[in-house]
Parts: C-alpha cells; sequence; structure tokens
C-alpha cells in the first residue's frame, strides 16, 4: 500500500448552514444535516469552515466531552466562557477548548469586518475531564507548522485528550513535496485555499484537490506520498493511528 483513498469530501458537496450573519460549510455531519456516511473520520467529529459577518456570532451555548480547536484564517473572533476565560483569537492565531465536564462559550465577532475561521471537533479518549483553553499564534506561516502535537515532545503550547496532531502547511509553489515526515497512517486533508495534487510516489494512486475540499487517506510511510502544486496553497492536515 502506498496511498488508499479512503474519503474524498469535495468543497461543492458539504452541508451548508445560511443565516443571515453565517456562511457556513460542514464537511461532516452537522446540526440538523445528518448522514451515516459522513458522521466522522475516526476520532474527528466536525470540520466546518464557518464565515462570520460583523458585530454578530455565537450566543452563549454549551459542550462536553468534546476538543474544539478554532483556527482563524481572517479577522478574529471574541470568546468568552463559564470559567471566565476572555481572549480575541486574531487572524492565524489558534484557540483549543476541551469541553470535559462541561462549558458554556459564546463567539463574537466584534469587528466591522467579515471572520473566517475552521472549526474541528475531536472526541477525547477520556471522558468528563476538567474543562480547559489555551491558544497561540502561529508566528511564521510558510511551511509546516505544527498546531498539535499528540506525542507532547514538540508541543507549542497546545494539546488536546486525543492521539491526533494538526499542522498548518502553507507552501508557495511546490514540487514533490513531502508532507510531514511525522505523520501516522491515517490522515485527513483539508484545502483552506489553493490547489494541490496528492499522490504516490508511483503516480499510481492520486487526487487534485481545490479550495474547500477534503480527503481522508491511508499511507504506511511519509515518504509514500508527495504534494504538488503550481499556485500558492494553505492546507490543513490531522493525523492519527487509527480510525476506530
Amino acid at each position: 500500500m502506498a496511498l488508499n483513498i479512503l474519503k474524498l469530501r469535495k468543497s461543492n458537496e458539504r452541508f451548508k448552514s445560511n443565516r443571515a450573519w453565517l456562511d457556513s460549510k460542514h464537511s461532516f455531519s452537522f446540526a440538523e444535516h445528518r448522514d451515516k456516511s459522513w458522521d466522522n473520520f475516526g476520532k474527528i467529529r466536525v470540520i466546518n469552515e464557518d464565515i462570520i459577518s460583523p458585530y454578530s456570532g455565537f450566543s452563549n451555548h454549551s459542550h462536553s466531552n468534546m476538543e474544539i480547536v478554532t483556527i482563524v484564517i481572517e479577522g478574529e473572533i471574541t470568546h468568552r466562557d463559564s470559567l471566565n476565560n476572555f481572549g480575541i483569537i486574531h487572524k492565524d492565531e489558534v484557540q483549543v477548548m476541551s469541553a470535559g465536564t462541561g462549558i458554556f462559550h459564546s463567539e463574537k465577532n466584534e469587528k466591522n469586518i467579515n471572520c473566517k475561521l475552521f472549526q474541528i471537533w475531536i472526541y477525547p479518549d477520556v471522558q468528563n475531564l476538567k474543562p480547559s483553553y489555551n491558544q497561540i499564534s502561529i508566528k511564521n506561516i510558510s511551511g509546516n507548522n505544527l498546531i498539535i502535537d499528540s506525542s507532547k515532545k514538540n508541543n507549542p503550547g497546545l494539546c488536546i485528550n486525543q492521539d491526533i496532531s494538526i499542522w498548518r502547511c502553507k507552501y508557495n509553489g511546490l514540487k514533490k513535496k513531502y508532507l510531514p515526515s511525522e505523520i501516522k497512517h491515517f490522515n485527513w486533508l483539508q484545502i483552506i485555499e489553493g490547489d494541490l495534487l496528492i499522490s504516490d510516489k508511483n503516480n499510481e494512486s492520486y487526487k487534485f484537490l481545490s479550495t474547500g475540499d477534503g480527503l481522508g487517506f491511508q499511507i504506511s510511510d511519509f515518504s509514500d506520498i508527495k504534494i504538488e502544486s503550481d499556485t500558492d496553497v494553505d492546507i490543513l492536515l490531522l493525523s492519527m493511528p487509527d480510525i476506530k
């Protein structure tokens, strides 16, 4: 096995929710949108791409037993929660909230420009933990930026209660670029912006991906695959040892 394609989620096939203040696209089942074949990818429960209008957002609501990762792409979002945490997550900053036994929070765009973000929900490996909150800034957005290191060896300040690592990778055009050598056997690749060809080293298995597309795949080793792009490309990569 070199590159085993498991799931392909084209951008225009994602579920959509539109409100006066929100344009949201869901890679997996969410809210009123239900499809058992798209309930999850391993422990990944939700990948939502949200555009939130100025002076609006999500009012106070609750979560429990979920690891929630918020990555702001444009603008900023203001977080308040029942643990008295307050934070403004700016462009290229990342927030992790472990909901654990239960937490209430709100997410509001308090500026006069749109906020675009990706929110990822991941099932925790342990239930009913104490809730927690943290955030970091990605100082250099180019290259492979490790956001969450499940090994805890190179933890940049964020962690989740699950064996999943997350990278944000931004490349200025590339040829035969290998993904991070630390990736595990099962991976989800989400295109934030740009075009990308992912293939095995013998070009026997490949997929062409564009803005908004998502791909779940399996490999034996990081050297099994390569990625190519003629343009700038911005991606999220979630990597895990299994999808049971």
